[in-house]
C-alpha cells in the first residue's frame, strides 16, 4: 500500500442551466456558464500537464430538478465528461433529479470504485421538501460491508452534503444525524471524505485521523476545483481557480465566428466570458487569409499564397470576399475593454496579405503570423532549410506595420520539427529593431481533441526578448470558447524566467502607450 499512488480531480455544484429555463439564482452563481467551465478545468489541466486518474463530480449538477429539460442538462454534461477522456464518478445532489434516475444516466450507483488499491465510496442521501439531508441506514450499511469485504484498502468516501467542519448557517446544509456519520467513518477506517454543496467550500480539516474536504462550487466566482493526491496514506490537496489572478491582462489575440478554423468560439459571449474570468481588454482579431476567400477549402488549402493572382481575384470581388461583412460586424463590437484587428500572413514574394482599403480601416491592433511557409514541404524540407525559410519571412513580416509576431515558433511544432533554439536571439533582435512585440500563446493546434498534450512555448525566448526591450502580449488564440480568459500558462511560464506579475507593466505590450 506504501507504493499506491492516486490523483483525483474533484468538482461540485455546476447547477448548469442549458436547455433548462433560467431561474432567479442567487447574484453569485453561473450556472448558465456551467459546460464552458467545466470544459475549461480540463483545458487548465491540459497546460498544467496533469492526468488525473479519475474525476469526481460531487453533486447539484443541475439548477432545478423539476424542469421538464433537467435530464437532457445531465445528458449536455455526461458528453463533456465523456470527452474528457477520464473515468469519472457522478454523484446526484440536492438540486439534481431523482437519485435512480441519476445514477442510471452516469452508471455510478452507491458502492465502492477501485483505483490504484484506494476504493472510493459513493453515498446517496436523502434530502427533504426544504432540502434538510439524512444518511439512511442502507448506506450505513453498505460502508461497514465495503469495509468487510475490503479489509486492507484505504476508503474515500464521496458523498453531496459536507460532514465536518460544522457550518453556521440555518440553511440545513450537514446532514441531521452528522455524528453517526462521523463516527461510522472512524469505525470503517476511512481516511478521507469529499463533499461539495456548500459553495464557499471548506479548506481541509483532520478530525479523529480523517480528512474532511469540501469542495468550492465551480459555479460562482473564483470557480474553484480541487486536486487531491493521495501517496499511500498521505493526502495532499491543491485547490485551484479558473479565474485570473493576476490583474490588468489584455487578451491581444481571440477569434471570432468568422474563423473556419474555430468550434465553439463566438463573438458576444467571448466578450462576457473574458470580463468574468477577469481579463481587461479584449482584441478581437480574425484571419485575413480566411475573409479574403470565403470559400473554406479555398482558404484553408493555403493555394494562394503562392497564387497572386488569386489574391487579386478575391480583392477584385464585391466586398473582397467576407472583409467588408467583418469590418461592419467589427464596429458593433468595439466599445469600453474592446478592440479589433486582422491576423496577416504573407502571399507571393514575402507581401502581406492586406489591400490597401483594408489597411486605411483603423484597426486597434494588426498581428503578423506565419502558418505556412511558401515552398516548405512536411517531410521532405529539413530542419535547416526550414529555419531558413522561416527567417525570410519573419524578416518580411516585421518590415510591415504590425504590432504582433503571432506565435513565434508553433510553426515547427505543428510541423513535427525541433524548437529553433538558435533562431531566438536572431528573432528577438529583428523584433527589437521594428519595434514588433512578440506574442506569448499556448493555443493547442489539436484541442479539444487532445486534451492532455498542449504545445508550450519555450519561456527562454521570452526572457531573451525581455532583455532586449521587446514587448510581449498575452493571447488565448481562442478558437473554442473554453479558451478564452485562460492565461494560467502564460503567467507560470514567465515566472519560470523571473517575469512576475510586479513586472508585468515594464515588460507587456500595451494599446494606450508607446512601446
Amino acid at each position: 500500500m506504501s507504493d499506491s499512488q492516486l490523483t483525483i480531480l474533484a468538482i461540485s455544484d455546476l447547477h448548469y442551466t442549458g436547455l433548462s429555463r433560467q431561474t432567479a439564482q442567487m447574484v453569485p452563481c453561473r450556472g448558465e456558464l456551467a459546460r464552458t467551465l467545466l470544459k475549461k478545468v480540463f483545458l487548465r489541466l491540459q497546460h498544467e500537464g496533469v492526468k488525473p486518474d479519475v474525476v469526481v463530480v460531487l453533486g447539484d449538477l443541475t439548477e432545478d430538478r423539476a424542469d421538464p429539460n433537467a435530464q437532457l442538462d445531465l445528458i449536455s454534461l455526461q458528453g463533456e465528461l465523456v470527452q474528457c477522456g477520464l473515468p469519472v464518478i457522478v454523484l446526484p445532489g440536492n438540486h439534481d433529479i431523482d437519485p435512480e434516475q441519476f445514477n442510471e444516466c452516469f452508471n455510478t450507483p452507491p458502492g465502492i470504485y477501485r483505483y490504484n488499491g484506494y476504493g472510493l465510496v459513493v453515498l446517496n442521501d436523502h434530502y427533504g421538501d426544504a432540502h434538510e439531508c439524512t444518511r439512511g441506514p442502507e448506506s450505513f450499511q453498505l460502508l461497514k460491508k465495503v469495509r468487510a469485504e475490503n479489509p486492507d484498502i484505504p476508503l474515500v468516501v464521496l458523498q453531496h452534503a459536507p460532514i465536518y467542519p460544522p457550518i453556521d448557517s440555518n440553511y440545513p446544509y450537514r446532514p441531521v444525524n452528522v455524528g453517526e456519520i462521523i463516527e461510522s467513518y472512524e469505525k470503517n477506517g476511512v481516511i478521507l471524505s469529499l463533499s461539495g454543496h456548500y459553495h464557499t467550500g471548506q479548506k481541509a480539516r483532520v478530525h479523529n485521523e480523517i480528512l474532511y474536504h469540501t469542495v468550492s462550487a465551480l459555479c460562482e466566482p473564483p470557480f474553484n476545483f480541487s486536486l487531491i493526491r493521495l501517496n499511500g496514506t498521505k493526502i495532499e490537496i491543491q485547490e485551484e481557480s479558473l479565474q485570473l489572478t493576476t490583474s490588468n491582462i489584455t487578451d491581444f489575440h481571440c477569434h471570432t465566428e468568422f474563423a473556419f478554423c474555430g468550434t465553439t468560439i463566438d463573438s458576444a459571449p467571448a466578450i462576457a466570458l473574458s470580463r468574468t474570468m477577469g481579463v481587461q481588454t479584449l482584441c478581437l482579431v480574425e484571419h485575413a487569409f480566411q475573409l479574403y476567400f470565403p470559400d473554406k477549402h479555398t482558404a484553408l488549402d493555403f493555394a494562394w499564397q503562392s497564387k497572386p493572382e488569386m489574391v487579386e481575384a478575391a480583392w477584385n470581388t464585391p466586398g473582397r470576399g467576407r472583409m467588408e461583412a467583418y469590418q461592419r460586424f467589427a464596429k458593433q463590437l468595439r466599445f469600453q475593454g474592446v478592440k479589433i484587428g486582422l491576423e496577416l500572413d504573407l502571399y507571393g514574394d514575402g507581401e502581406l496579405l492586406l489591400h490597401d482599403e483594408d489597411e486605411k480601416f483603423g484597426w486597434d491592433v494588426l498581428i503578423g503570423a506565419v502558418h505556412r511557409i511558401n515552398g516548405f514541404e512536411r517531410g521532405k524540407t529539413t530542419q535547416s532549410q526550414a529555419e531558413e525559410m522561416f527567417m525570410r519571412d519573419i524578416t518580411s513580416l516585421v518590415s510591415y506595420n504590425i504590432q504582433i509576431l503571432a506565435h513565434p515558433f508553433r510553426f515547427f511544432a505543428k510541423n513535427g520539427l525541433k524548437p529553433p533554439v538558435d533562431l531566438y536571439a536572431e528573432i528577438a533582435g529583428l523584433l527589437s529593431d521594428n519595434n514588433v512585440c512578440a506574442e506569448v500563446n499556448f493555443h493547442n493546434f489539436n484541442f479539444p481533441a487532445n486534451r492532455f498534450s498542449a504545445y508550450r512555448p519555450d519561456p527562454e525566448f521570452f526572457k531573451l526578448c525581455v532583455e532586449k526591450g521587446v514587448k510581449l502580449s498575452f493571447a488565448s488564440d481562442a478558437h473554442e470558447l473554453a479558451e478564452v480568459g485562460e492565461f494560467w500558462p502564460h503567467v507560470h511560464a514567465l515566472k519560470q524566467v523571473g517575469i512576475t506579475s510586479k513586472s508585468f507593466a515594464q515588460c507587456m505590450f500595451s494599446l494606450n502607450k508607446t512601446n
